[in-house]
């Protein structure tokens, strides 16, 4: 892995580190382009936000918006196509 990256390397490195452990050289890449690129930083901050944002954290009832008995009903719905 080369230690200077584009900003499409960069980008491309940004996302696949939210999904696996890049090697010590792509990590090292990715801090030195983030330090030098705004606008990659500004889009790893983005993604990192957004994966923030989706995440739902099963126990917490309130952030998922449903009440339980809106629940039932899409389960019952839902239940009810796949019966047909």
């Amino acid at each position: 892995m080369k230690w200077v990256t584009t900003c499409k390397e960069t980008t491309e490195l940004a996302s696949r580190a939210m999904d696996a452990r890049l090697s010590f050289g792509e990590r090292l890449a990715l801090r030195i382009h983030l330090a030098i690129c705004t606008n990659c930083s500004r889009f790893a901050r983005q993604i990192e936000d957004m994966r923030k944002a989706l995440r739902m954290d099963a126990t917490d009832d309130a952030g998922a918006g449903l009440s339980e008995a809106a629940r039932q009903r899409i389960e019952t719905e839902l239940q009810n196509k796949l019966d047909r």
